[in-house]
């Protein structure tokens, strides 16, 4: 027993369990910090697009100027599935912390690149170039940062508490797009048009860098994770994770990535294209839209925790099945009550939309990252995030905006919605139930 346990009374298996808890809390902070400074970029971004568009491409076509701003966002999703390769490589091999350091860091940097740097009319042609590669930048560091932070939070968690401490980070995702959203709005509304062109944008994109430093000393300070230190201790770390997932685990990776076929359309359909939705197709007040989601989107927020903690107790499979079938049922009567023009049937529309997906979304990640062993876990949890969302949720908006043009329904959005809910049942329905078992056994 040390002096300071004896001093302090405590036991030392009292005090070693409560430095185990502070590193847990600690590592829990550390991944979600990252996964904050990514959708909130995303946010903030699309909600300043038509500004961008404006400071950054030629002005003489604003629809084309627009059009580009939009591909340089697509850039960062095509980037994605080269960061799951790249930093999963290393973390499945090397270890999740510095990876993960790694990747928070190039987020910051790429997030203040974007606030500080000069427009068209200052640099030309290189405006738009620095532009997109921050956000390729930002793209293979966020590709990274996903699954590392994922796998990182899992194999510190207790196996009891796994689902709970994993649900914090899907909370994070959801507060990220609350803060980013209310953030844009406020600079929006509070500035006149010649302030948030000229400086007001760019504040929110510098915030990025100091949750960046945060992120980076606590990543810094932790100790590697206990389920990798063991994996390497035994020498079962794989030369080529990559391949030996793909050889191996690849049932694993097709179920993963069915899984996460629900999360990346309802995040983008719910939460991020529904303000313009709602402006745009069913002629909204832009306030109002926004307020709306809002309100929707902390309504979301305030399940997670409970269908997280819940998972724990009665298992994962029970609410993802559930999660996958309200969403099914319930996002087409949604779209018809928004459809209605009252702001208040479309709080209750989306929130009960929000109601639907919170028990899927609240245990999809702890699942993904029970599926996969320790020594593959950082790139086949990166793979099955990152292949859907790039796929599906960067297109969403553009897939929603097709249909409603194509079929002339508006509500025809929904249809997309509850297609991927049926692919993401049949996952649920196929995989294992993992939550009673330690993650090294599953």
């Amino acid at each position: 027993m040390t002096d300071q346990q004896v001093a302090a009374g405590k036991p030392p298996q009292a005090a070693g369990t409560a430095r185990q808890h502070e590193q847990r809390r600690r590592a829990v902070v550390a991944a979600c910090i990252g996964n904050f400074i990514e959708y909130y970029d995303f946010v903030v971004y699309g909600y300043f697009a038509a500004v961008i568009s404006t400071l950054f491409f030629p002005t003489e076509d604003p629809a084309a100027s627009l059009l580009l701003t939009f591909a340089a966002f697509a850039v960062s999703y095509a980037a994605r599935p080269l960061g799951a390769i790249i930093f999963g490589h290393l973390g499945d091999k090397y270890g999740r912390k510095t990876p993960l350091a790694v990747a928070i860091l190039l987020i910051a940097f790429s997030t203040t690149v974007i606030g500080l740097m000069p427009t068209y009319a200052q640099i030309g042609i290189a405006a738009p170039i620095v532009l997109t590669l921050a956000r390729t930048i930002q793209g293979i560091s966020v590709g990274g940062e996903y699954g590392g932070a994922t796998s990182f939070i899992s194999e510190y968690a207790p196996d009891n508490r796994r689902g709970y401490y994993t649900g914090w980070q899907t909370f994070t995702i959801g507060l990220a797009l609350f803060t980013g959203g209310a953030v844009a709005t406020l600079m929006t509304n509070g500035l006149s048009e010649q302030a948030l062109h000229s400086w007001g944008w760019r504040l929110p994109f510098l915030a990025g860098l100091p949750l960046g430093f945060v992120g980076l000393y606590l990543r810094l300070k932790l100790e590697e994770t206990p389920f990798f230190t063991e994996a390497q201790e035994h020498q079962v770390v794989e030369k080529v994770p990559l391949l030996a997932g793909l050889r191996l685990h690849w049932r694993s990776l097709l179920v993963g990535m069915s899984l996460v076929v629900t999360p990346a359309i309802c995040i983008y359909i719910y939460f991020i294209y529904m303000p313009t939705y709602l402006s745009k197709v069913l002629d909204y007040d832009l306030g109002t839209a926004q307020a709306v989601n809002l309100i929707s989107l902390a309504f979301y927020c305030a399940l997670i925790p409970f269908f997280a903690k819940l998972s724990d107790r009665v298992g994962r499979r029970p609410l993802m099945i559930a999660g996958s079938v309200a969403v099914a049922i319930v996002t087409y009567p949604a779209f018809v009550l928004a459809g209605q023009g009252d702001p208040v049937l479309t709080t209750v529309a989306l929130c009960a939309m929000g109601l639907a997906f919170a028990p899927h979304s609240a245990v999809m990640l702890v699942v993904v990252a029970e599926i996969f062993p320790t020594k593959l876990r950082y790139t086949g949890v990166s793979l099955s995030l990152n292949i859907p969302v790039t796929l599906l949720g960067g297109t969403a908006p553009l897939i929603a905006t097709a249909l409603v043009a194509t079929t002339g329904d508006n509500r025809s959005p929904a249809l997309f919605v509850v297609a991927g809910a049926i692919v993401t049942l049949i996952g649920a329905l196929v995989v294992r139930e993992t939550y009673r078992a330690r993650l090294h056994e599953v």
